[in-house]
């Protein structure tokens, strides 16, 4: 499996087209159930740029609202975190609400690999198994190997000659709705965009709302109070 791209490739009909494929070419070719792949500027700021289905869009969601889980962690110590089993007591003791958030979603093996381009990594392969099941060694050599290959097709698919407009594929880059949310709550209240981020997330957790969801309701409009 080669890194470069074609010329087929450099030239794709859809945003992040390559990317797409190899994630759903590593799904087929691995025992895995879904997979998602997310690009981050920050660790509490980052999109979603791929996901095989509802689970993986969820499981990356969860994470995303609660600040914590292994595809976090993989992004943050630039290490893969295989966990062929989420109700394990390592898992539950490491992130105990992303735990019981995740089991109920039904996914209960998760692993991460970070996504690097030669330096710090930028993004995350995000996996979940239905069920308890470890990855065979060859098939975690598959995911490493997918996920080298996956980082070199979402930088070249990063490029700015593949920049999104307000016409493009609305699952890619609606986190940036969130980044919005948080400067238009920030100014409003007088506070950091950092407390405004953790308000933000408290309101989804709250009433297990999407955070996108609370962001787009920001956006148009509702600015909710501290005690909301």
């Amino acid at each position: 499996m080669s890194t470069d791209l074609s010329p087929r490739e450099s030239h794709p009909s859809e945003p992040f087209e390559v990317t797409k494929q190899l994630a759903r070419e590593l799904v087929r070719e691995t025992g895995v159930d879904g997979v998602g792949v997310a690009v981050f500027a920050t660790e509490s700021t980052r999109d979603l740029v791929y996901a095989s289905d509802g689970v993986a869009e969820e499981l990356d969601e969860t994470q995303f609202t609660l600040g914590e889980g292994p595809c976090l962690d993989a992004f943050r110590f630039d290490s893969p975190e295989l966990h062929a089993d989420m109700a394990g007591g390592e898992a539950r003791a490491r992130w105990p609400l992303f735990t019981a958030q995740v089991l109920g979603l039904g996914a209960a093996s998760v692993y991460a690999y970070p996504l690097g381009g030669g330096g710090s990594p930028f993004g995350v392969l995000e996996l979940y198994g239905s069920s308890p099941i470890a990855l065979a060694p060859s098939e975690d050599v598959k995911c490493r190997s997918y996920a080298h290959t996956i980082a070199h097709a979402v930088l070249a698919e990063l490029a700015p000659v593949y920049a999104l407009t307000s016409g493009s594929d609305v699952g890619v880059f609606r986190r940036g709705n969130v980044n919005i949310a948080s400067g238009i709550l920030a100014a409003y209240h007088r506070i950091s965009v950092d407390e405004a981020m953790v308000r933000l997330r408290a309101r989804a957790f709250s009433r297990q709302h999407r955070i996108t969801a609370v962001a787009q309701g920001v956006i148009a409009g509702d600015r909710f109070d501290t005690g909301d």
